[in-house]
């Protein structure tokens, strides 16, 4: 008698494929319900190969997290989007191909984060390093069933405490969080969401040039459709209600080729 195809696919799989198979099935039932999503948590996401965690973003996604996919850790969003956990892929790649020395990097690339929980994904050799990570920081052992992971980031998420910052101060201006306010000394200045966010980005890059591709898609994301120009006449906006000046800048300066940086 001829076996049913499934059972023949499922041959030979391991455990842990035969278990992203079922989170990607239950994954794909959620969406099939059609949840309707409110205000959540942010989660950043950092892997060179993303399909490699695609069983667990499209979980994260249909549970509602909101979520932000990168190739390389880049500080300044993790400053402007502020997510409360970063899931970083520590896995092996042929680059550095010890499980060990990838989580070691790892943790060098993320030591200069503060105010986000770090979910590290690793190779089951890198178990050994559980002592020596941060104690904001966990191990996954990856790939895995996307239903465990789901339930540790759930318990991180729960355990997060936001970090005591109100505001932000640069120069003359300072930025009031709660408000989503900016000031120039005791003057308010009207900006708009897209002004205000740009804004936020500049403050929270510790001074490091910002390409326009990478504003663009903080910003806007990679949904909309639209040159990276339209950086800088959003930032053309926001020089003149800040009363910057292009040729001699006091906040906003030009990197010809390149991006913006804020005025040291």
């Amino acid at each position: 008698m001829r076996q049913p195809v499934e059972d023949n696919r499922t041959e030979g799989r391991t455990e842990s494929e035969r278990a992203v198979q079922q989170g990607s099935r239950q994954a794909g039932d959620l969406f099939l319900e059609g949840k309707a999503c409110s205000l959540t948590k942010r989660i950043m996401t950092v892997s060179p190969f993303p399909e490699r965690m695609n069983s667990l973003l499209h979980l994260l996604t249909a549970e509602c997290f909101d979520l932000f996919t990168l190739h390389d850790l880049n500080k300044a969003f993790v400053s402007s989007l502020q997510p409360e956990l970063i899931i970083y892929d520590a896995t092996p790649h042929p680059l550095i191909p010890d499980a060990v020395d990838a989580l070691h990097a790892a943790m060098t690339q993320t030591a200069p984060i503060n105010g986000a929980s770090l979910l590290f994904l690793v190779h089951e050799d890198a178990r050994m390093m559980a002592a020596a990570i941060p104690p904001h920081a966990e191990l996954l052992v990856w790939p895995s069933n996307p239903q465990d992971a789901l339930t540790q980031v759930t318990r991180m998420l729960g355990e997060w405490k936001a970090p005591d910052q109100s505001s932000y101060r640069f120069k003359d201006l300072t930025v009031d969080l709660k408000k989503m306010a900016v000031y120039r000394s005791s003057e308010r200045i009207e900006l708009t969401k897209t002004e205000y966010d740009l804004l936020l980005m500049f403050l929270t890059s510790g001074g490091a040039v910002l390409t326009r591709e990478a504003m663009f898609d903080a910003v806007w994301g990679s949904q909309y459709f639209g040159g990276s120009n339209v950086v800088d006449v959003h930032i053309k906006t926001l020089r003149r209600k800040l009363k910057d000046s292009a040729v001699a800048p006091h906040y906003i300066a030009t990197v010809r080729g390149v991006g913006y940086r804020l005025v040291e």
